[in-house]
């Protein structure tokens, strides 16, 4: 049925933490924001942002998808600019916005191909034209290229992502929102529902491959030099984005759906909760500088509970639910692995560094926070019990949520023993790395030279874009207002003052009592002038 939504367990299951995460944002966004003149609007916004989430979850019809999509990308430009009295969040709002809409070009367009080839806006026929042995593989890649194209930009994949790091002047629940559960989650969904289509597009597979295997390993590095806590969780949502689109690109079709999803869920319950701890965290110290918040975590110890469950996830310790999903995500990838092609061996590798990149950034800001040593500012800041609620529910969610692993989700397949040897290694080995880098200062000084610098200007992609698009396209914005005035109005200013300036002798010659006479044969001489010339202008017929 045309603009009709669907709901299966796995639907249910997305749509149910979306709401849970909505909800646990809401309430901490009361406290976070109650001296905000704005709150309404906020939490207004974050209500619509969700229900644009929401719809694409549920939606069983294209057009559903394309709205939902869309309404998400305005929303997170009014969260991210929500403090628009100062000029940081405005910017970045608008370089969110701009960056998102030039990717969501390739997702319309895509869509409309699909739409136009099928002859109906609903999933399931679309679906069904563009499988059969009817279609034609050349316009059915194309068109998953440019929904890949879309979904990169949503996602903050390279070379869209720094619009995310940006994203950081918004106030701290609305990242939490916008990392978690919504936003950078959407493309995951809308390929997932479109996985027929894309299993059949080698082009479109690659290029995802390509991008993700490249994001999720240079994004961990970044969160490795990362001199702010906050942008070091952002680079981390980048690079676990990477993580949770890997499947989609290089997995066979058996599990694909399962570990991408699985990985969606694991990652928006984790990143949540350290979103909205290091808020907490910020709130006691005034910053979210990494030498700010040294040893912040130890007067608060439901802030530090938080803290440990939420890195202890995203490091992908064994059980822990951030383990589980990203066990599952290097099982799909790695499974039958010698039958696909090398784009397939490349996201494999970046899976593997990444893990162990992973658990050692997670490390280094956990050791940070707990055992760096303390300021001699101490606060005395007290938690709200709302707050505390918030952070220990998605503590708890966040350690032994991988019980619904399997239950609401496709099937994620059994992870070897000999797999899950390696991935614990791995992970064992990113701790040791991120320990020695924080015991022995080597963070700080990766953090104070060249290579924290580079990090904390998005790796040069803003200068890049500066240079390469917003300085030509500003020089030829120049060039065309130039000519605009200087050449084209002078035409119109040139006719206006000739006849100004007649009109002012016509004057003249009535008030120095002239022979009306005169006036008559220059208005006719004027006629013919024009006619004459209207006539050469068009010649011969």
């Amino acid at each position: 049925m045309p603009l009709g939504v669907a709901l299966s367990a796995t639907s249910a299951f997305l749509a149910l933490v979306v709401a849970l995460i909505t909800a646990l944002v809401q309430v901490y966004s009361a406290w976070y924001l109650a001296d905000d003149d704005r709150r309404g609007s906020f939490h207004a916004t974050v209500a619509l942002f969700s229900a644009a989430m929401l719809l694409v979850v549920l939606s069983a019809d294209l057009l559903l998808t394309v709205v939902g999509w869309e309404v998400m990308g305005w929303c997170s430009w009014l969260l991210i600019g929500h403090w628009s009295r100062r000029p940081e969040p405005r910017r970045a709002a608008h370089a969110a916005f701009l960056v998102t809409r030039v990717a969501d070009v390739g997702l319309v367009l895509g869509t409309a191909v699909l739409v136009a080839g099928a002859g109906t806006t609903a999933r399931a026929g679309v679906v069904d034209h563009w499988t059969s042995a009817a279609a034609d593989p050349g316009t059915r890649s194309a068109a998953l290229v440019l929904l890949v194209i879309g979904v990169l930009g949503k996602s903050a994949q390279l070379p869209f992502h720094h619009w995310l790091l940006d994203a950081m002047q918004g106030p701290t629940p609305a990242s939490a929102l916008i990392h978690a559960a919504t936003m950078v989650a959407a493309g995951t969904v809308v390929l997932t529902q479109l996985l027929p289509l894309l299993l059949r597009a080698d082009a479109a597979r690659a290029l995802l491959g390509l991008s993700v295997a490249v994001t999720m390993v240079l994004a961990a590095l970044c969160a490795l030099a990362e001199p702010d806590v906050k942008r070091v969780l952002a680079w981390s949502t980048i690079s676990q984005v990477g993580v949770m689109l890997a499947p989609l690109a290089a997995a066979g079709a058996g599990h694909t759906a399962g570990a991408a999803l699985g990985h969606l869920y694991g990652h928006a319950i984790f990143k949540a909760l350290l979103f909205l701890t290091v808020g907490w965290l910020a709130t006691t110290r005034g910053s979210t500088a990494a030498r700010a918040l040294v040893g912040s975590g130890r007067a608060h110890p439901v802030a530090l509970v938080a803290w440990a469950a939420g890195l202890v996830s995203l490091a992908g310790v064994p059980l822990v639910l951030g383990g589980l999903t990203k066990e599952h995500v290097v099982a799909a990838v790695g499974d039958d692995i010698g039958a696909r092609g090398p784009v397939a061996h490349l996201v494999l590798a970046a899976l593997l560094l990444t893990v162990v990149l992973t658990a050692a950034y997670a490390t280094r800001v956990l050791l940070l926070v707990v055992i760096g040593e303390q300021e001699r500012v101490r606060s005395r800041a007290v938690m709200p019990g709302a707050v505390a609620g918030v952070l220990l529910v998605l503590a708890v969610a966040s350690t032994i949520g991988g019980l619904a692993l399997g239950v609401r989700l496709p099937a994620t397949g059994h992870v070897p023993l000999g797999l899950f040897a390696l991935v614990l290694l791995l992970v064992v080995a990113g701790i040791v790395l991120g320990y020695a880098l924080e015991r022995l200062g080597a963070q700080g000084r990766l953090a104070d030279g060249p290579v924290g610098r580079a990090v904390g200007a998005g790796l040069g992609l803003d200068r890049a874009q500066q240079v390469l698009v917003v300085t030509p396209v500003t020089a030829a914005g120049r060039l065309v207002s130039f000519v605009d005035r200087a050449v084209l109005d002078t035409y119109v200013r040139g006719a206006a003052w000739g006849v100004l300036g007649l009109s002012d002798a016509g004057t003249a010659g009535h008030r120095r009592s002239r022979p009306t006479s005169g006036l008559v044969l220059l208005g006719g001489g004027l006629l013919l002038l024009g006619l004459v010339t209207a006539l050469a202008l068009v010649g011969p017929s």
